[in-house]
């Protein structure tokens, strides 16, 4: 697999000239991970930024009793880790790969050296940590305030535009996810969060074809009410 060529995809360096993203290439180091592994965990930090190029991984905690809870699920093109200067996750936060994954790893000095002489890249970052807030806050929000079945569609729109391709009034979910998943993400139960799912195709919000798809307009509509 070209390393480069997926550097070139990952929407962190699309505005890189190709030298720039040669230097990223050579001073980084591309693992394959396979699906299930713990990449980062509280009892095992890389002081590290890892860039996934290609597959998909789980953010997530585990309270006092033991019990997941989802915080976010990434797929090509985004970004996690910390250096000194940067954390994009945190030290009790879990990642695990979902599927059979490809990572960019860079070290901490490598690419703190990188910054001091790309500040444009710092201010990106900035950014892609401005946007993850932003997220973090409206769904928390939508989580205290809303019933189950909101929190189901309101994941679900979010996912799609996070990952999806629109077309017409339907928006495709391009992840692979599970009911539980999902419960674990709005605080539910996987026989809840499933019942609901089937109401809502039912109601023509979601469909089920090759993938998972929102009728966005529809949802939002409801969105809106709360």
């Amino acid at each position: 697999m070209d390393k480069l060529f997926l550097l070139s995809q990952i929407s962190l360096f699309d505005e890189l000239p190709m030298d720039d993203l040669q230097k990223i290439d050579a001073m980084s180091e591309m693992k394959p991970v396979k699906k299930g592994t713990i990449i980062l965990s509280p009892t095992h930090q890389i002081p590290a930024l890892f860039l996934l190029k290609k597959g998909q991984v789980r953010l997530f905690r585990i309270n006092e009793n033991g019990k997941e809870f989802t915080v976010d699920i990434l797929v090509d093109g985004n970004i996690f880790g910390e250096t000194s200067t940067l954390s994009l996750t945190d030290d009790q936060i879990y990642v695990e790969a979902m599927t059979d994954t490809y990572l960019c790893v860079i070290g901490k000095e490598r690419f703190e050296a990188f910054l001091e002489k790309n500040p444009k890249m710092a201010i990106k970052l900035i950014n892609i940590l401005s946007t993850r807030l932003k997220e973090l806050y409206s769904f928390s929000e939508k989580i205290a305030l809303s019933d189950v079945k909101y929190r189901v569609l309101y994941l679900l729109l979010k996912l799609s535009e996070k990952t999806g391709k629109r077309k017409n009034e339907w928006q495709t979910i391009d992840m692979k996810l599970t009911h539980q998943d999902m419960a674990n993400m709005i605080g539910s139960t996987r026989e809840t969060t499933s019942s609901i799912i089937s109401q809502l195709k039912k109601d023509g919000y979601i469909k089920k074809g090759l993938k998972l798809s929102v009728n966005v307009e529809k949802a939002k509509e409801m969105i809106q009410e709360i």
